[in-house]
């Protein structure tokens, strides 16, 4: 009696599963492109960043290897479904571009690099038509070197990136580009015990008032497991405040690749920053959260709004996308095969809920999902795979 019942309680369980299961999926994939690691380019990463769509739905980004010398490559993918490389990177001027690409109104591209350049320790460029300018050349030094994350532009055209590695304290480093000059801006690790963070491998988000914010892999107060900061500008300098300090517990682990995502809030007639972001480990499962931090008056209040359990995904990378009052974003592993996911995170009764919008499978929609995504007027998604396909990664599209 006690077997029968276990079995039908077993068949009850295994139907949810699948009711579950296929709930989760609500939209469609459709494989744009597919990389070939030749001489188009292989893995795009784009890693915790965007791809670039312009007015003609045009995309572009980037693929860390391949191209005509193997080093990776800038490249263009029309409407139509052609792709164009832009620009094939060869070692001196730069190798294996890893972060996200920005545009400017002119339509020139910045970006970075993780290696190659003068000194081989990466480096930061632009791309104007067909020629490309090394606007900085890592020295893995005091400087920093090896940014895997792209860099951010103010109105005035400087921009701000970050570097994981070396710097004075070799934490990492926040850096700025003015006028063609190069400066560091905060060294990480200045901190006894490296309370300050340590290995800032995101990019950086900037308020209205030229605040930059950021996270940091490991470092801070709570058991190494990376922090949430905020450099303001201070006199003749910068001013490193922690935000947050992860714990290794339940909020979260080790905030890699994705930059932060900011959005502003009116209350009581004051503009209030909402900062949302992922932790790549941690939370219940230890497979990564998605988190907030609301502007308060005496700081900001940490919450998780999700914590990831596998089949609703697994690490998440990508850098969250906020559309319409919801958020958008991926996971590099998990999902119903484990080939990583596109989600949607809606606010509700003061909570959020989480929507598996796919689930990668491995094949040839993709596998390994390394980047965020970004949407167009009709809200539909699109971003890239850092695997599958053929096996060098795809572009995609999400009809939700």
């Amino acid at each position: 009696m006690k077997l029968r019942s276990s079995l039908a309680a077993l068949v009850v369980l295994l139907c949810l599963v699948v009711i579950l299961t296929a709930g989760a999926s609500a939209a469609t994939e459709k494989v744009l492109y597919t990389f070939t690691d030749g001489s188009d380019g292989g893995y795009p990463a784009d890693t915790g960043g965007l791809l670039v769509r312009d007015t003609n739905g045009n995309l572009y980004g980037t693929v860390e290897y391949g191209g005509s010398c193997g080093d990776g490559a800038v490249f263009k993918l029309s409407r139509s479904g052609v792709e164009t490389v832009l620009h094939n990177f060869c070692g001196s001027d730069g190798a294996n571009p890893y972060g996200a690409l920005i545009r400017d109104s002119a339509g020139t591209f910045y970006g970075t690099t993780v290696d190659g350049g003068a000194f081989g320790c990466g480096t930061v460029w632009g791309l104007s038509g067909s020629t490309l300018t090394t606007l900085y050349s890592f020295t893995c030094g005091s400087d920093g070197g090896n940014p895997y994350a792209g860099v951010i532009r103010d109105s005035a055209g400087n921009l701000y990136g970050t570097t994981p590695m070396y710097g004075t304290y070799s934490g990492g480093v926040v850096y700025e580009i003015s006028s063609g000059a190069f400066s560091v801006l905060y060294t990480f690790c200045s901190n006894s015990g490296c309370t300050d963070g340590e290995y800032p491998y995101g990019g950086l988000t900037a308020d209205g008032i030229g605040n930059l914010y950021g996270t940091t892999f490991q470092g801070g107060t709570g058991n190494n497991s990376g922090t949430v900061f905020k450099l303001s500008k201070s006199g003749a300098g910068w001013r490193e405040t922690v935000l947050y300090n992860f714990t290794d517990g339940s909020d979260g682990e080790d905030p890699n690749n994705a930059s932060l995502t900011l959005v502003h809030n009116e209350v009581g007639g004051k503009q209030l920053n909402v900062v949302f972001g992922v932790a790549w480990l941690g939370g219940a499962n230890n497979i990564g959260t998605a988190f907030s931090l609301t502007e308060v008056e005496s700081g900001y209040k940490f919450s998780v709004i999700h914590t990831f359990a596998g089949p609703d995904g697994e690490k998440p990378l990508g850098t969250l996308t906020y559309v319409k009052g919801k958020l958008y974003g991926t996971t590099e592993f998990g999902g119903t095969v484990g080939g990583g996911t596109v989600f949607e995170l809606a606010s509700k009764n003061q909570g959020w809920t989480e929507t598996v919008l796919y689930s990668f499978t491995g094949g040839s929609d993709g596998d390994d999902v390394r980047s965020g995504v970004i949407s167009d007027s009709k809200d539909n998604l699109y971003g890239v795979t850092f695997l599958g396909g053929g096996g060098a990664g795809v572009v995609y599209q999400v009809v939700p």
